[in-house]
């Protein structure tokens, strides 16, 4: 078993002591996970919740770091995450995913480790299709996402932490883009629209002056209000997204994702219903 940094020890401690509702840190340099466990129970922890508070620290992921700025960080997270702790193993786990996100999520696995996945969304005309008829009314957000990193980290034999990291930094980008894009319109529109008013502001320059004026008050409003409008969009599919994770770590925590019917047989069905 690898040893854990010493920046995750505090943390792994501390989430052990919060299980518990005890409290009690034990810094160091680097520790292996056998130690961090008799120095747990040194301190009166239960090792249960210790492998519990190490195992939600190995789930945790160091993704790329993505592009960053004022305008975007002001937007929202570039990651949804979502973990719970559960019954049953890592394999187990992720088998029981690797058959519901194709089905329900119109998903596809670019990468498999025994403890982790990574999906994207299927982007061919059928899936396409499906994402855009929805089901029961819900909207398949999912579908925006960069990639959706599954980590499954055992705690003992029965129980495991399962964790969703769901990177949203395409959609975020995109927003700022399509702000600065209405931007550049509308300074395209004033400059051809400047052309007759410097002409005209040879005869009558107090209106050419006030013209300026108004078409530059009313291309600040417009950016203004799209960066507002698309924000919101962006807030609420971050929402929806984070929302869905939830949904499916209850599925998995109640083990139906297994015996979850696919969205084409609902369809065929008639019900309509997740």
């Amino acid at each position: 078993m690898s040893d854990l940094p010493r920046t995750a020890l505090e943390r792994v401690l501390a989430r052990a002591s919060e299980l518990q509702n005890t409290s009690t840190t034990e810094p160091g340099e680097s520790i292996s996970e056998a130690r961090l466990v008799e120095i747990a129970k040194e301190v009166g922890l239960d090792v249960q919740h210790v492998r519990q508070a190490i195992a939600e620290e190995r789930a945790q992921i160091s993704l790329t770091p993505e592009e960053a700025g004022g305008a975007l960080s002001s937007l929202g997270p570039s990651v949804v995450s979502a973990q719970r702790t559960m019954q049953g193993t890592p394999e187990q786990l992720l088998r029981n995913l690797e058959a519901f996100l194709p089905r329900n999520e119109f998903m596809v696995a670019v990468r498999r480790t025994p403890e982790r996945m990574v999906w994207e969304p299927r982007r061919d005309p059928l899936g396409n299709f499906f994402r855009s008829l929805g089901s029961g009314g819900r909207r398949f957000d999912l579908v925006r996402l960069d990639q959706l990193v599954i980590s499954a980290t055992q705690i003992d034999d029965t129980r495991s932490v399962l964790r969703f990291d769901a990177v949203v930094h395409g959609a975020r980008k995109s927003v700022r883009n399509a702000t600065l894009g209405t931007a550049a319109g509308m300074l395209l529109i004033i400059c051809i629209a400047a052309i007759p008013l410097v002409v005209l502001s040879l005869a009558v320059p107090q209106v050419a002056v006030v013209s300026l004026a108004l078409m530059a008050t009313l291309s600040a409003g417009v950016t203004w209000f799209s960066w507002r409008a698309l924000s919101k969009q962006f807030r609420g599919m971050v929402g929806r997204v984070q929302q869905r994770l939830e949904y499916l770590l209850d599925e998995a925590q109640q083990g139906r994702l297994e015996a979850a019917p696919s969205l084409l047989d609902r369809m065929l069905k008639g019900s309509g219903s997740i």
